[in-house]
């Protein structure tokens, strides 16, 4: 019996001292960037963990050029306009901002690789070589 109680108690002590390690990078805020940093990793592979146990996956957006369209759409559809009276208003983006315009990437002389918005902003000389960027 002396043999057994030995190994519950060193269980029953690392159980204790890890679920104190947990609360203590999910409850406490961070005050150094290192704890912040390994606090933010902590808390996403728990959720990860979570969720593979719970099988709870949350559907991965295709691509990085969806989780970019998906956040300036929230932030459009939220931003706040100031109408006459003085108070804070929100309404949908209009067409003409939602309208993606061309970007071109080009290299000059030196070989440093440049972006404009449109070709008109790329030198004469190296307007020949400038490629379009995205689809």
């Amino acid at each position: 019996m002396h043999r057994l109680i030995k190994p519950i108690f060193w269980t029953f002590l690392f159980l204790i001292m890890m679920l104190v390690i947990d609360q203590f990078l999910v409850q406490v805020p961070p005050v150094h960037p290192a704890h912040a940093a390994v606090s933010n990793f902590y808390q996403d592979f728990r959720n990860r963990l979570i969720d593979l146990a719970f099988n709870e996956q949350k559907t991965a957006p295709k691509s990085i050029e969806a989780v970019i369209d998906k956040q300036q759409k929230k932030q459009k559809a939220t931003a706040p306009t100031i109408n006459k009276s003085g108070q804070e208003t929100t309404q949908p983006a209009s067409k003409s901002q939602t309208k993606k315009t061309q970007r071109y990437l080009y290299s000059d002389g030196k070989g440093e690789l440049h972006f404009t918005d449109s070709l008109d902003e790329v030198p004469d000389e190296f307007r020949g070589q400038a490629q379009p960027m995205g689809k």
